[in-house]
């Protein structure tokens, strides 16, 4: 027997496959998916839909072991590696002992490959998750696609874009729930509670790989700063037990730097950011609030020209489906109707002109072109293929008087 849950979950992957399984992909269908409940569902599902998202060609990723030299983080990421995946990994020695050689390994590719990038601590744990989702080789691909485009502000030389995303928190919470924002401000606590939470989509604050995996499905699917939004909908939906404490820094502070707890409604709060997303977009945000992001800034240059090439692709794929009737009926349709707005005006301009001419011709001629059969006749010399005669024929079927 199987439950509740397990059906869910069976129809959620029916789902995907059958946005996995089109020509092209269709990758909005695969974004709603991420926000419906269960997300991706599974790692099988993910190692497939993941790269998808980032516009990965997964044939042509580059060796990027060959690309490792010395570097300017190098003995910072041997010491962040070393220490690293113990949550993810729990009672899996084995496992932890042969992803950590490989985490080293893209992170030094992508900071080789780039040198203007500069690791932040932090930037393995994204890595860590892409690597126990995927393989080394798309997980490089990933993280370096991330580096370059979503944590770009994270890896300027200083952190002074990163505060900037962060000041847009409170201003969201006041659009969002003014007690609490009055409670935070009242507080005087700073959003520098956040930065875990926004310089790792919460890798660093859950415990289960499936956890971060499920916000990742989000995070991957979504606009830059839906971290920062799913932030707001997480505060928001710990109220109760925030607003019942002391209103002071240490307090407030200590309740969100600790552990998040483990039983977080994921696919609520996710569902909870994405209507925050809709309402209050990036853009919006930062005119309502006054507080602006750089320019060149990837929450201001989403979607990015890689995006907006494969969208376009997706869309011309749609337009240059010949087989569908309806599409093609349309087109007839529309030439049709033009070319019977053309006869009319030239009977009426005719009419004018030659009266008496007109009202001998015109009148047999117009009751024979306006017949049903022979109106069906002008459809099939314009309709070639077969699936558009049908859908003629079903559309225009003669009645019986």
């Amino acid at each position: 027997m199987f439950t509740n849950k397990e059906r869910l979950e069976a129809k959620k992957v029916r789902e995907i496959q059958q946005c996995l399984d089109q020509t092209p992909v269709d990758i909005e269908g695969l974004r709603r998916c991420s926000i419906s409940n269960f997300g991706f569902v599974n790692r099988g599902l993910r190692r497939r839909v993941w790269p998808i998202l980032l516009n990965i060609d997964t044939e042509n990723i580059i060796n990027h072991t060959s690309k490792i030299i010395e570097h300017k983080d190098t003995d910072q990421v041997l010491k962040d590696v070393e220490r690293s995946m113990w949550r993810f990994t729990k009672g899996e020695s084995q496992l932890r002992n042969q992803k950590k050689p490989e985490l080293m390994k893209i992170c030094n590719a992508v900071l080789s490959i780039h040198p203007s990038l500069y690791y932040f601590q932090g930037y393995h744990e994204i890595a860590s998750v892409l690597l126990l989702i995927t393989d080394e080789s798309l997980a490089f691909g990933m993280l370096e696609r991330l580096s370059l485009n979503h944590f770009n502000d994270c890896m300027l030389p200083n952190f002074s874009e990163v505060l900037k995303v962060l000041n847009l928190l409170f201003p969201l919470i006041s659009l969002v729930d003014q007690n609490v924002y009055n409670f935070l401000i009242k507080s005087n606590v700073q959003p520098l509670f956040s930065i875990s939470w926004i310089l790792t989509w919460f890798s660093h604050n859950v415990e289960e790989l499936d956890h971060a995996a499920r916000l990742y499905d989000y995070f991957l699917s979504s606009h830059p700063l839906a971290c920062l939004y799913f932030s707001a909908a997480l505060i928001e939906y710990l109220k109760v037990p925030l607003l019942k404490l002391e209103c002071s820094y240490d307090t407030v502070h200590g309740f969100f730097s600790s552990n998040l707890p483990q039983d977080l409604p994921l696919d609520k709060i996710i569902q909870q950011t994405q209507y925050l997303l809709d309402k209050f977009p990036p853009m919006k945000l930062q005119m309502k609030t006054d507080q602006y992001l750089t320019k060149s800034s990837p929450m201001n240059t989403y979607p990015y020209s890689w995006m907006q090439t494969s969208i376009r692709n997706k869309n011309k794929g749609k337009k240059n489906n010949k087989n569908d009737p309806t599409q093609q009926i349309y087109k007839w349709s529309f030439i049709i109707l033009f070319g019977s707005i053309s006869i009319f005006s030239i009977l009426v301009y005719m009419s004018i002109k030659y009266p008496n001419t007109v009202a001998n011709l015109s009148i047999p001629y117009l009751k024979h072109f306006l017949s049903k059969s022979t109106f069906l006749s002008w459809i099939s010399v314009f309709s070639n293929n077969s699936s558009n005669q049908q859908f003629i024929n079903n559309s225009f079927s003669p009645t019986t008087s």
